[in-house]
């Protein structure tokens, strides 16, 4: 989705990676617990009978007149939760690197984390940018990267 290289302070290099993940596999709460493909496509099916019960009761009654606001709305709900699927995906935040320019043979670095959301993922991917530059390494107290 999106990578930087950044150089921290100390001079090491470090490519800083943002991916979205379409399957959820982080483990919470039983209440945190997204309903899953079927759920999805339960939903979709009962908004398209619906939609389908509006059109047809329209054309089958000449004296129904649907307002333009119904459908408005409509559109709306319909929209809402797919576009909110969309955005609340999780991603994967990789920093990767930290070797030291003049050392061939050194190991480098691998943190990573997964942040819920795309606001809340830039936020992140931004700061290990900044913490990078300012401090020399991906973590800070709060942040979800850990050391792999």
């Amino acid at each position: 989705m999106s990578a930087k290289t950044v150089t921290g302070v100390d001079g090491r290099v470090w490519l800083v990676d943002m991916k979205i993940m379409w399957s959820d596999r982080s483990e919470g709460f039983e209440h945190e617990k997204e309903g899953g493909r079927r759920a999805v496509i339960g939903i979709i099916v009962v908004l398209g009978l619906l939609w389908f019960a509006l059109i047809a009761w329209k054309f089958q009654v000449a004296a129904v007149s649907v307002p333009w606001w119904v459908v408005l709305i409509l559109l709306g709900i319909a929209g809402f939760f797919p576009v909110r699927w969309a955005l609340r995906r999780p991603r994967r935040l990789m920093v990767e690197g930290g070797r030291w320019p003049d050392d061939d043979e050194a190991i480098g670095e691998a943190w990573s984390g997964f942040v819920r959301g795309r606001s809340e993922a830039r936020a992140e991917f931004k700061q290990a940018v900044r913490t990078l530059q300012k401090r020399g390494t991906p973590a800070r107290a709060n942040s979800p990267l850990q050391p792999q």
